[in-house]
Formats: C-alpha cells, sequence, structure tokens
C-alpha cells in the first residue's frame, strides 16, 4: 500500500531558566490572631465566621486520619509486641519557619519520608490551631498525628499565655473539637517549661481529657502533648519522671495529654519508677516519651546508657531540636550545597536515624549510645530496633484504590503518566506518595528479619528525582545480587476476583530476573510470584513497561498482606519504580471542582507564579470537615492556558487551593486563565476543568544578569554574550582588554563576537543599558591557548559511512563514527573543593591564641565556582570539634550573597558574651565558569585587626559595616576587632577553611589553585602583582600548588613550607554531636589557565548510549573515535555519543538505524506506533487506522504541535520543527494515548 505523509509545521521559542520561584511574602494569607498566645481569640473568630483568612484551603486536611494495623508475622522484629513497641514523637519545626509545609516552587523543600516510625508530628514551627494542610495530608494518610506547639517561654508566664491557657480551660470541649475537626488537627502541644496558673492548672487538665475523649470518637490519632516541665500546679519540676506531680498533666484512667520528658531521664530509677507509676494510674507508660535534644546532645550523661537504658522500658521516643528548623534539614548541606545534594543527604539523614546506619530494619548495628545525625551515620542502630514499621494499608478497595507512584512530593520538573508537563521546580509534600513500609527492608528469605539473610554486598534502593511517572521522583533499585527480596508494602487488604495489580518501571541499565510477589495472610511466608522482567530483556531507559496482573482463585478471597519483589541473578541493576498499584472495578468521575478565588503574583523570565482557590460540593453542614473521599476524588490537577495556546498541567494538589510557580508563557502579552479538575480514586479519569476568565498578566520584572554561551574560550573562536532574560530590552556591550582598551562593541539583547579575539588573557565587559546605566564585569571573559584544551565539539556522527538514517538486519554489527575537535591538552592541576571544603591547621602555620588579635597575614588563590547559590562561605577561620553552636560560628567567616554581590567579613570572639560582632561588606561579583584571583589580607594597629579583600589585584570596594546592633557606617570599617579569647585554644583542631560550608551558608562547587599563605601582610602594589606571579617573586611562608599527590592519609604536600593541605572529610568526634574534620582523599581538576603547573592532563572521553542495543568495541579520543552497536530485535533505533572532558562536553545523536527481520520485515511492531526525527522532520508511523492527534512539546512543558488526523493502515505522518531541541511527542488514537516518546532534533 503507498503510504501517505501529512506535513505539520510548528514553532518554538526557547528562553533560558533562572533561579527558582519561591513562596514569598504575601502570597498566602494565613489570618490574624494566629499565634499561639491568641489561640482562643482565633477560636471564637472561627466560631463566629467558619472562617480565619480567604486562604483558609492552604490550612484544611481532605485527607481523613487513617488507622494502623497490627500483623506480627510481617514485622521484622517479632519481639516487638503492644507492650514494648515504642511511639515515636518528632516534636521539631518542619523545612523553614517563614513557609512551613506551604507549597513552594522551591525543589530544595522538606519531604520528611519515614512517617511509617512516626506515631506524632509536633510542628514546632506552626502555633496552635494553624498548620499547613499538606503536612496534614501526608501524615493523615500514614496514620500520624499533626499538633501545633504553644512554644510557651521558659520562666513565670506571662500574662498573653495566662489568659489563653485559663481561656481555653474554661471553652466548650465541643467547640474546640469541631474546630480542630475542621481543619484536621490532631492535637495541641505545649512547650510548657513555666511557672505560674494554678488558678487555671486543675481546669485545663480536665478540659484536656474531655477534649481528648471528645476527639477520639472521630480521630484514632489524636493526642494532646505536654513538656513535663510544669507540674500539676504550675510549678516547673524538671527530670524527675512521672509522680503524683504531674499525673493529672497524663491523666489519671484517661489520657489528658502525653508526657514530653526533659532530657535528664536516664539518671537513677526515673524510667523505672514512671513505668510502675503509669500502671498503677491505669494509663500506657508508651505514652511517656524520652527526650533527645538532637541539638544540644542530651541526655549528655551517658552513665547508664542513653539507648540501651530505654530498651530496656516500654517508654517511648520524643525527638526534639531545634527551635526554627530541625536538625537533620539545617545542616543538609554536610556533603555539599547542590539542591540535589542536600535533598539526597536530608534523605540518608533521616534514613539512618530511623532504620540504622544500614538503612535496611533487619541488619542494624548494635544498639549503642550515639546521637548522632550525619549522612555517614553508619554504626547508629536507628529507630526501628524499638518499634515496628506501621501501615496503614489496609481499607477496602470497593471505597478506593491502592495507588502509589513512589513520589516524594517535589522535583525539579513534573510528569504526567510519564510526560514532562513542565520543567519547573515544585515542592508540595501533600501529595507524596505511600512509600515502602519498612524502607528499605532487603533480605535473601522471604520476611526473614535475621542479619545473617541480609547479603554483605546486594541490593541497594534510594529514591531519585532523574525520572518520574507521576509527580518528580520515583524508586530507584541498584546493585547485584544472586537472589533477593526487597519487601515493599505492608497491606491488609481483602482481594476479589478481579482486582488488577500493576506494576509500571524503567529497566534503565543492567539485568536480572525480576519478580512480583504476594502473599495472604495467615499463610505470610508462601509467596504467589508473577514474572516482571527476564535476565534476557535489554534495557530501555526511554519506556516506562506496564506489568499487569488479574486476581483469580489463587489469592481471590483472601487477604492480600504483603508486596515484595524478587531478583535473582542480577548484575549492575539499575531500575526504575513508577508505579504499583492494586484497582477494583471502574471508580465514579468526580463533579467539577467551583473556583472561590485566584491571583497571579511575580512575572519574570522564569514565568508567572499565582495562586488558585476552589472548593467541591457537599451537603455536609458548614463546620463539618469535608474529605475528598467523600467527593469521590483522589487528587486535583491544576492547569494554566494562555490564551491562543495550548494549556499546561502545572501539578497536583490534595488541597483545596494551589500555588503554580513559574508557569511557562511562550505568547507575549497574551492573557492567562488558570484551571482545576478533579481525579477520580482510581486515578483513571477526571473531571471537566474549571477555569477561571482570562487575565491580564501582572508587570513583568526584568533580571539583569547576563551570561557567555561557552566557559571556555579559545583565541578566535566565536562566542555570545547576552542578557539571561530574553526579555530583557537591548544593551551596548564593549569588551575591554587588560589596557582598557576596547576591542568589540555590539548593540543587543545578545551579541555575537564573531571571529573572537585573538589575544589570549583577561577582558572586561562594559555593559550600558537602555537607560542609559553602566554595569562593569571585570575579568568576565578569559582567552586560552589551545594547548590547555578546549571543551570537545563533534563534528560528525555516522553510521556505516552514512550521515542519515540507515537501515540494518537484526543482529548486524552497525559501525559507528565521530570526528571532533581538539580539545585535549596540559594544564595546571587544582583541587575540587567538592562543596566540602578544603584548606590547613592554624597552628602549623603559626597563628596562637596569644597572638591571633593583632597577627597580620594574607591568603591568597584562585578559584573557579562552577555554580553558586544564593549565598555561600568563601573563607572562615573556626574549630569544629568545640561545642556547638560555636563549631558552627568560628573565629571569623565570609558569606558571599550572589543576589547582591555582597562578601560579608565578620569577626567574632568565641562566647556569647564576647564582643559584638565586627562586619564588613564588600562589593564582589564572582562569577561561575571563571577563574577569580582572590587575596584576604588581615591587618592590625596593634591591638585589634581588620580584614581588606582584594579581587583580581585590586582593592574590592567596602561598601557598609557594623559593629553588633548599635554601630554602623559606610565605607570600610574604621575600628579594629579587638579579641582576648579565639578559637585558637582548640589548638590543632583550629584550620582556615575555603568553601566550607555552614548553618544557612551552602558550600562551594567549584576548583581551587595556587593557594598561598603570607605570615605578613602585603600592601597594595604587591597584590597587583601576585595575580599572575608564577615565579614567586614575593615569596610566600606556604604555597600549595596540588602538582603533588597526596599522601596515604589524604594530605597534600606543600610546594613550600612544611604545611600540609587537606579536603575537609569528617569522623565522629568524643564529644557528643560533634566531628573531628580530617583529610579525605582529595579529587584533582582542571587547574587555572593562568597557573604555572603542567600536571593535569585533559582527556576528552567518548560515552554511547542506546536502548534495546549492545554497545561493543568502543575506542576514541577528541579528535575521532568508534564503537560497534548490534540490535537483537527489530525496530527504530538511535545512538547518543556524547564527548567529555573536565571543560565540558558534547553531545549529537544519530537518527535513526531501521533494524528489519532477515526476512525483510520491517521495524515496526504490530502493537507500536513508531517515531524518529530526520533532518527537520518527525516521522510518525501509524499500524493501524484511526483517528489520530500528534501533540509535540517542548521540554518546558509547552506545546509546539497539536494537530488531529484520521489516518490509514500504515501511513506515515511528517510533522515540522524548525527549532532543535529536545520534545516530547505524545500521539493518541480514538481519544486514548497510545505513544509517548523523547525526539531529540539537532
Amino acid at each position: 500500500m503507498k503510504k501517505h505523509f501529512y506535513l505539520l509545521a510548528g514553532l518554538v521559542f526557547f528562553s533560558t531558566s533562572m533561579s527558582a520561584q519561591y513562596l514569598r511574602e504575601g502570597y498566602i494569607n494565613s489570618g490574624q490572631n494566629v499565634s499561639s498566645e491568641k489561640f482562643t481569640s482565633l477560636l471564637n473568630g472561627w466560631k463566629a465566621n467558619k472562617k480565619i483568612s480567604e486562604d483558609d484551603n492552604f490550612y484544611i486536611s481532605r485527607v481523613k486520619p487513617r488507622k494502623r494495623f497490627t500483623n506480627t508475622a510481617t514485622q521484622v522484629k517479632k519481639n516487638l509486641t503492644k507492650e514494648n513497641d515504642k511511639r515515636l514523637i518528632m516534636w521539631v519545626p518542619w523545612d523553614d519557619p517563614h513557609k512551613n509545609a506551604l507549597p513552594d516552587g522551591k525543589f530544595d523543600s522538606e519531604v520528611f519520608s519515614m512517617w511509617n516510625y512516626v506515631s506524632h508530628f509536633g510542628d514546632w514551627s506552626a502555633p496552635l490551631g494553624r498548620i499547613p494542610a499538606n503536612l496534614l495530608d501526608v501524615a493523615h494518610k500514614n496514620g500520624v498525628a499533626v499538633s501545633g506547639v504553644a512554644g510557651i517561654p521558659f520562666g513565670s508566664l506571662r500574662n498573653e499565655y495566662a489568659n489563653m491557657l485559663n481561656n481555653l480551660s474554661q471553652s466548650n470541649v465541643k467547640d474546640v473539637a469541631a474546630f480542630l475537626r475542621y481543619y484536621g488537627i490532631d492535637g495541641l502541644g505545649y512547650n510548657s517549661e513555666f511557672s505560674g496558673g494554678s488558678w487555671f492548672m486543675s481546669n485545663l487538665q480536665e478540659f484536656h481529657k474531655n477534649l481528648a475523649a471528645e476527639m477520639g470518637k472521630q480521630n484514632p490519632v489524636y493526642e494532646n502533648i505536654w513538656y513535663d516541665g510544669t507540674d500539676n500546679d504550675g510549678n516547673l519540676s524538671f527530670d524527675k519522671g512521672l509522680g503524683d506531680f504531674n499525673d493529672q498533666n497524663f491523666g489519671e484512667n484517661q489520657a489528658a495529654a502525653s508526657l514530653f520528658f526533659n532530657y535528664n531521664w536516664n539518671g537513677g530509677s526515673l524510667l523505672e519508677n514512671s513505668v510502675a507509676y503509669a500502671k498503677e494510674i491505669n494509663r500506657d507508660p508508651l505514652y511517656l516519651y524520652a527526650g533527645i535534644n538532637m541539638q544540644g546532645g542530651e541526655p549528655r550523661w551517658v552513665g547508664n546508657g542513653r539507648w540501651t537504658l530505654l530498651e530496656k522500658y516500654p517508654v517511648s521516643i520524643g525527638l526534639w531540636g531545634a527551635h526554627t528548623r530541625n536538625m537533620f534539614w539545617e545542616s543538609r548541606n554536610e556533603k555539599g550545597s547542590n539542591p540535589e545534594t542536600m535533598q539526597r543527604s536530608y534523605l540518608l539523614r533521616t534514613e539512618r536515624w530511623f532504620t540504622g546506619g544500614t538503612r535496611n530494619p533487619a541488619n542494624c548495628p548494635p544498639v549503642g549510645n550515639s546521637l548522632n545525625y550525619g549522612v555517614d551515620n553508619y554504626d547508629f542502630q536507628g529507630m526501628s530496633p524499638f518499634m515496628t514499621a506501621k501501615s496503614t494499608l489496609s481499607w477496602d478497595l470497593n471505597d478506593e484504590a491502592f495507588i502509589t507512584y513512589f513520589n516524594l512530593g517535589n522535583g525539579r520538573f513534573f510528569n504526567w503518566n510519564g510526560v514532562r508537563c513542565h520543567n519547573s521546580e515544585w515542592a508540595n509534600v501533600g501529595v507524596q506518595d505511600y512509600l515502602p513500609t519498612w524502607h528499605f527492608w532487603f533480605s535473601s528469605k522471604l520476611l526473614s528479619g535475621e542479619k545473617a539473610d541480609v547479603p554483605t554486598k546486594g541490593l541497594d534502593a534510594e529514591f531519585t528525582w532523574k525520572d518520574a511517572y507521576v509527580g518528580g521522583s520515583c524508586l530507584r533499585i541498584f546493585g547485584s545480587t544472586n537472589s533477593e527480596y526487597l519487601h515493599l508494602f505492608k497491606t491488609k487488604y481483602g482481594l476479589k476476583a478481579g482486582d488488577v495489580v500493576t506494576i509500571r518501571y524503567k529497566a534503565i541499565g543492567g539485568k536480572s530476573n525480576v519478580k512480583l510477589v504476594l502473599t495472604a495472610t495467615g499463610s505470610e511466608t508462601q509467596e504467589t510470584a508473577y514474572g516482571l522482567r527476564t535476565i534476557d530483556e535489554l534495557p530501555n531507559a526511554d519506556e516506562w513497561l506496564t506489568k499487569t496482573f488479574t486476581v483469580t482463585n489463587d489469592l481471590a478471597g483472601k487477604e492480600l498482606a504483603l508486596i515484595a519483589l524478587k531478583f535473582e541473578n542480577a548484575e549492575n541493576l539499575n531500575l526504575y519504580l513508577g508505579e504499583c498499584s492494586i484497582v477494583r472495578g471502574k471508580a465514579e468521575t468526580p463533579s467539577m471542582p467551583k473556583i472561590i478565588s485566584s491571583k497571579l503574583f511575580d512575572y519574570n523570565a522564569s514565568g508567572l507564579d499565582a495562586k488558585l482557590i476552589f472548593n467541591m460540593n457537599s451537603n455536609k453542614a458548614a463546620d463539618e470537615p469535608v474529605y475528598n473521599s467523600d467527593v469521590k476524588t483522589s487528587l486535583f490537577k491544576v492547569y494554566a492556558q494562555q490564551e491562543g495556546g495550548e494549556k499546561v498541567l502545572m501539578g497536583i494538589t490534595t488541597s483545596w487551593a494551589a500555588m503554580m510557580y513559574a508557569i511557562p508563557l511562550t505568547i507575549d502579552n497574551a492573557k492567562i486563565r488558570l484551571g482545576v479538575s478533579a481525579v477520580s480514586l482510581d486515578m483513571k479519569s477526571e473531571s471537566e476543568i474549571a477555569w477561571t476568565e482570562y487575565q491580564d498578566l501582572p508587570e513583568y520584572k526584568y533580571s539583569e544578569a547576563i551570561q557567555l554561551n561557552k566557559p571556555v574560550i579559545k583565541p578566535n573562536e566565536d562566542f555570545e554574550i547576552s542578557y539571561v532574560d530574553p526579555k530583557h530590552a537591548e544593551g551596548t556591550w564593549e569588551v575591554l582588554d587588560a589596557s582598557g582598551k576596547s576591542v568589540f562593541k555590539a548593540t543587543g539583547n545578545a551579541v555575537k563576537v564573531e571571529n573572537g579575539l585573538s589575544k589570549e588573557g583577561t577582558y572586561d565587559i562594559k555593559l550600558t543599558d537602555a537607560k542609559g546605566v553602566v554595569h562593569e564585569y571585570p575579568g568576565y571573559i578569559q582567552i586560552t591557548s589551545l594547548d590547555k584544551g578546549a571543551l570537545p565539539k563533534i563534528e560528525s556522527l555516522t553510521a556505516n559511512g552514512s550521515k542519515t538514517d540507515i537501515s540494518v538486519e537484526e543482529n548486524a554489527a552497525v559501525a559507528m563514527a565521530y570526528t571532533g575537535r581538539q580539545a585535549d591538552g596540559i594544564l595546571s592541576r587544582g583541587l575540587k573543593i567538592e562543596e566540602a571544603g578544603v584548606g590547613f591547621k592554624t597552628n602549623a602555620a603559626g597563628f596562637t591564641q596569644a597572638n591571633f588579635a593583632t597577627k597580620e597575614w594574607t591568603l591568597s588563590f584562585w578559584i573557579k565556582f562552577n555554580s553558586i547559590p544564593n549565598e555561600v562561605q568563601i573563607l572562615d577561620l573556626r574549630a569544629q570539634e568545640s561545642a556547638w553552636p560555636w563549631n558552627n560560628w568560628g573565629t571569623f567567616w565570609s558569606q558571599y550573597d550572589a543576589k547582591n554581590k555582597d562578601l560579608c567579613f565578620t569577626l567574632r570572639e568565641r562566647f556569647n558574651h564576647g564582643v559584638p560582632e565586627h562586619s564588613t561588606h564588600w562589593k564582589v561579583n564572582f562569577i561561575p565558569q571563571t577563574w577569580t584571583h582572590v587575596t584576604f589580607v588581615m591587618e592590625s594597629n596593634g591591638t585589634g585587626i581588620r580584614e581588606k579583600v582584594y579581587v583580581n589585584g585590586k582593592l574590592a570596594d567596602a561598601t557598609k559595616w557594623n559593629v553588633g546592633s548599635g554601630q554602623s557606617g559606610t565605607g570600610m570599617n574604621p575600628q579594629y576587632f579587638v579579641t582576648t579569647n579565639s578559637y585558637m585554644e582548640e589548638g590543632d583542631h583550629t584550620m582556615m577553611m575555603i568553601g566550607k560550608g555552614r548553618h544557612q551558608l551552602a558550600a562551594i562547587d567549584g576548583v581551587v589553585d595556587d593557594v598561598k599563605f603570607f605570615d605578613k601582610k602585603l600592601d597594595d602594589k604587591q597584590i597587583a602583582t601576585l595575580m599572575y606571579d608564577n615565579t614567586n617573586a614575593i615569596a610566600p611562608t606556604l604555597f600549595w600548588d596540588f602538582e603533588s599527590n597526596a599522601d596515604g592519609d589524604g594530605w597534600i604536600p606543600a610546594k613550600s613550607g612544611n604545611v600540609k593541605f587537606m579536603t575537609i572529610g569528617s569522623k565522629p568526634g568524643s564529644k557528643e554531636g560533634v566531628q573531628i574534620l580530617a583529610p579525605k582523599a582529595p579529587t584533582f581538576d582542571a587547574g587555572c589557565f593562568f597557573s604555572a603547573g603542567n600536571s593535569f592532563k585533559l582527556e576528552t572521553k567518548p560515552e554511547w548510549a542506546t536502548n534495546l542495543g549492545l554497545i561493543t568495541n568502543v575506542t576514541g579520543s577528541d579528535k575521532m573515535g568508534s564503537a560497534a552497536v548490534t540490535y537483537p530485535a527489530h525496530g527504530d533505533y538511535k545512538v547518543t555519543l556524547t564527548l567529555e572532558n573536565s571543560f565540558g562536553k558534547d553531545t549529537k545523536t544519530f537518527q535513526v538505524i531501521h533494524v528489519s527481520t532477515k526476512n525483510g520485515i520491517q521495524g515496526t511492531t504490530a502493537s507500536k506506533t513508531k517515531a524518529y526525527v530526520v533532518g527537520d522532520e518527525i516521522y510518525v508511523e501509524c499500524v493501524e487506522a484511526g483517528n489520530y492527534k500528534f501533540s509535540v512539546y517542548s521540554v518546558n512543558g509547552n506545546q509546539i504541535i497539536s494537530k488531529a488526523l484520521t489516518v490509514a493502515n500504515g501511513n506515515t505522518v511528517k510533522l515540522q520543527l524548525c527549532n532543535t531541541g529536545i520534545y516530547i511527542l505524545k500521539v493518541q488514537k480514538d481519544g486514548k494515548t497510545i505513544r509517548t516518546v523523547k525526539l531529540i532534533k539537532q
């Protein structure tokens, strides 16, 4: 049959991504009287109006608290029973205090994942009665209570709190219960360390009893929390355990509140006596929480033990620390400040805390007494030895399906059914899915909790943000093993014939036999297995594979107890798990939401921020809670659409309110509307979309940032300079050489230097904007010689000698070959900072406690930032082994604010009672991917010291200064810092560090070279020559050029002097919660172009990638290379080549290789539509006749092409694109999506 070709054209506009949008002040209105001391006023206001603010829907939980169940047969530790299975309260803040758990446009937001080991989350940064719904929703689905905390100050009770507590004690219990049920709040928490209030204490205790009883009628997780500082009579009474002095706060015969013990519970027989007394008054001692101060490392005294003592008694665990940020979250930059690195560190910190250093509850380390919570907390026993992993997966599948996509609730993109919707950052923990119950229970035997059955080197699991089926993440399973189970979910579902079980995954690499294992209650170790994957199947990183199994007689009528995966003969497996679900029948499609209000906010090059609030129709009373399940809804999809454009799915929410961040806008000045739909309980259908009216865009906010299109530029090589913001008005760009002579000048938003610059060296940019304002960027352009290497560039890529598509038979070797430009070279060797910091010990460099206060010195170095988050630390001096918080402050630190181009250098004494902090702000502009020479000088007047900062040989401008909070001015700080109490007393542990992060300051991701220390002050003239002084005309006291390798302990020798340098690692210190800095193996990289070294060999290496094919015989360099590729099955394939060295990479994809069977059948199967790119055109082969719709999207989620056609059997549709880039093609046939595929047009 003759094939017809249909030509469709599309045009795409690209803009450069900028910094993420985020939750700004004024976006969400929490309302009035939302502080804890005004809680009763808040109650009264709600009673009258049934509303606190117009943004109430951001604070109303729409997920009913689920009840947990017990099944000993699926526990890791069988010795844990209802008598000793400890509870755990996290009495800590959530995320950063200004946003708590509200939806944000910042990927690096807190998405706690260890809910199965937590009983109660007391949100320390949320007041009584006002908790973000996102936190409530994710906790409720996991059976976890959430409460706010009244942060009552220590000491005599203040009037505002006394009045509130007195009024609360006299409140109508049913009114308060109605308020708490309406918003979904599961308790009241009190940081009760006050004295006073004896006149209302007994009434308050009775109120708590009655409230707990009333709430318990409908809420299975309700629990009040009382810090055991204030006793029955309103007196301070710490560290006495439970007795007749505080039993009424706890409740006799009936719960009033659980007690959170202060941190000295490990002395004497306090726990033993408390357990006995709890039983005497007919209360469960598991509602006594032994407090753990994670910030201060308490209990400090370990004579009787901590965990080793606690494991002996049926007393639960309470975690505190600190007031504004929890300790897992606060210092998550310990391994680096890249957002994904910090998210990974946060996950590892929490995983090791709860399931031990192994992250596997089946082989936790022995119980010890450590309170460490770092990423490398390998020896910690975790919480799982003391408690079982809890599950709520037990509801009736007639009412709601079980579905998880392993979505954590944040991402750097948003996917729906495997299709990229947009590439904007987002965070909403409320849409976090059900996550693996045990997190992560691997064993070679099904349901074995024995250490001996855990392979020494087996599989591992982690969450990844590289891909997702729905949301922004999925579960990655990787490694090698002979035979191993991953226990996924503890369940209690009654199964029926016809129930459909679905597993969706991507095979990224490696191989394995994989089976789905299901077991039933009563026969938990008798597995029913279903094949998911065989060892001979080749990886395909582009396609989500779906396996469905229908429940038949083997499990019908039984109760499902376990969902697990079994891996056999796994070798270098890399598998993404995107869905696990059990669905019964077809769920009802919900009704359309009703939009209440909307608002547009910031609009810039990143996109538009917006807010949407809506309701669902319900016949419940105005003060009754309405859950999503009541309105047949699982969650809501939120959309944005420009007038004349296609709609964009911006995300999902369980709340009846949504924030949308960085909405991509592709049509200039077009109006926009927002929409929302309700998704059914089986996730299979959605309501009609409710839309706002089209609205005018707010005023556009321009970014002044500029950029180069190449990080490394060679003589006479063309390059482009531009504004990052493509909408910015044109400017006049002038390039000046080292003498100040103009060598290039042009006007535009972006300008191209056609023939490059002929001379090596650094060049300044002088930019005059449209308003006539001049902006200077010294040293922005660096031209370096070709012998020092270059960015790789693929000149040609061929298959069997052809640059265009070819046809071969199955298993025929395809000869891939490439040519490239010269990119290898030899240059100086630098030291990677690796977001860990680098430095040297100061005592070895001559610093002492006695001389620090007047010591003059100079430190200079070359530095290149790979990227710069908003605030990073450049240089600091501290003793990490001292106690918190002094080990975080140090003697001085330097905080660089990239947004405002401000470097603030601060000196301080060690203790809180020291002299005020001495700070000077310097105007500095560090440029990513550009080598910058930095010099710090410490000068003295004989009694004190102050710093000077030089950049590229010139003194930076001092803009302002302050000493404490009372003295300030402009320019250079006229005062010298005087101290008698620096960190030098810590001796050998005090270090001068470059790029080491600290609390709320990122570490540096970059490289240093030629670090020089002078035991004296250099003057302006000397520093001006220091930048290019490769002969050491000014002899340094210490000089590290990193041309020599490190010794066996990781120390790098100096070229001049005897002091060693290190990349900073750490090991546990003798003081609790404190780490000792120690060298770790350094990583070297390409150093500064302007340094004299020649130890770094820049090598360009090829990497080939293809799906469903085998790559062999790989050879290659910067200039040429080859590989052989074979495909065992017919189809259409593409091969991607990446050439990469330390300067960057270049990528090119060959499309397409048609593979046919030996009988000549072409590479199109009967079940799949094939698509590939040739030149400017996408070819879509439609196997079956039907009504088709073809949609092409950019990676930002913008629709480029949308066309509906009736296509005959076997015909090909041709789509034309006008721009290079990466696209997503979605093909729909007769209303159903049959194919989504990523395509690359070069």
